[in-house]
């Protein structure tokens, strides 16, 4: 594991934290590029929400990157 991950939390993840998980992983998007991979269903769909604030598990978003499609790859 990437040593900056360490601070990231270990109950919840927000936008917040896994817009830092991708760009310390070395994909940065934007918050509205993440919003968007989430509301097209390109992007794992929120665990729960607190209020209207989305929130994932610590290990869905690094499952869903690791196995995702990447340009150029082929896959569609």
């Amino acid at each position: 594991m990437n040593p900056t991950h360490e601070a990231l939390p270990t109950d919840w993840w927000s936008v917040e934290d896994v817009l830092r998980y991708l760009a310390d992983e070395g994909a940065p998007v934007s918050r509205d590029t993440w919003n968007s991979y989430v509301s097209r269903g390109q992007a794992p769909k929120p665990d729960r929400y607190f209020g209207r604030s989305p929130a994932w598990r610590p290990t869905t978003v690094p499952d869903w990157h690791r196995t995702r499609p990447r340009r150029g790859s082929g896959k569609a």
